[in-house]
């Protein structure tokens, strides 16, 4: 769909019946391959000694408040994400803005077969272990006919993920996706370390998956000196 100028709102509907309030080990894994979370079904089905040992710092440049990741491309036929923003916008509310480096529409993310294509933002909220898998999680996708978008924030509690808020979506660009949801949805905390993650169409293996910057690599908005 062609943008009409910066933020211009696209209908986001919330598909409450897809997402149960809470949704056993295997059902978390079961539901992210359904929403196209191919790398959190992964993760969930991942014994922990095979998670990275290490999450180190990246790149990034601070724009008014924003912290922003570059990428290059380096995803060859895939959903390919090169830049990543998250900072806190004028309301209060967090401002999340996810690039692929081609032009995109929704309808590029259901899929003919396997999981449908997604774009996410990987949140990290407490101290935890690095490497650890992300205990907040804000995800895109479409219906099955590509003509809406949703925006998902879950929260992983003991191994089930929860859907705790929706998302106002717009299209910035043909290549951005431009997310904005409450600082309560992800806990208020003080600081958030975060990475994109973009999941194409018929992906099931983390193979297939781009992250930005590269995992196990984070980037840190700090929203509040302690």
């Amino acid at each position: 769909m062609r943008p009409r100028g910066e933020d211009r709102p696209q209908a986001a509907r919330t598909r409450r019946s897809v997402v149960p309030s809470a949704l056993s080990a295997g059902g978390a894994a079961a539901l992210a391959a359904a929403l196209g979370l191919a790398a959190v079904a992964a993760a969930l089905a991942t014994p922990r000694a095979a998670v990275p040992p290490r999450a180190t710092a990246a790149q990034t440049q601070t724009t008014g408040g924003a912290v922003i990741v570059r990428d290059p491309v380096d995803t060859a036929g895939g959903f390919d994400l090169t830049r990543v923003q998250l900072g806190r916008a004028p309301d209060g509310r967090l401002r999340a803005a996810l690039t692929l480096a081609a032009p995109w529409r929704m309808r590029d993310l259901p899929a003919d077969d396997g999981p449908p294509g997604s774009i996410c933002l990987r949140m990290w909220t407490v101290t935890k272990e690095p490497g650890s898998f992300p205990d907040r999680l804000l995800c895109i996708t479409a219906d099955a006919r590509g003509r809406h978008m949703t925006g998902t924030v879950m929260v992983e509690r003991g191994g089930a993920l929860q859907r705790v808020a929706g998302a106002t979506l717009a299209r910035s660009s043909v290549r951005t996706v431009v997310a904005r949801f409450s600082q309560s949805a992800i806990g208020r905390p003080d600081s958030v370390r975060f990475a994109g993650e973009a999941s194409p169409p018929g992906c099931a293996r983390v193979t297939c998956i781009d992250t930005a910057p590269n995992a196990p690599t984070v980037a840190t908005l700090t929203l509040r000196s302690r």
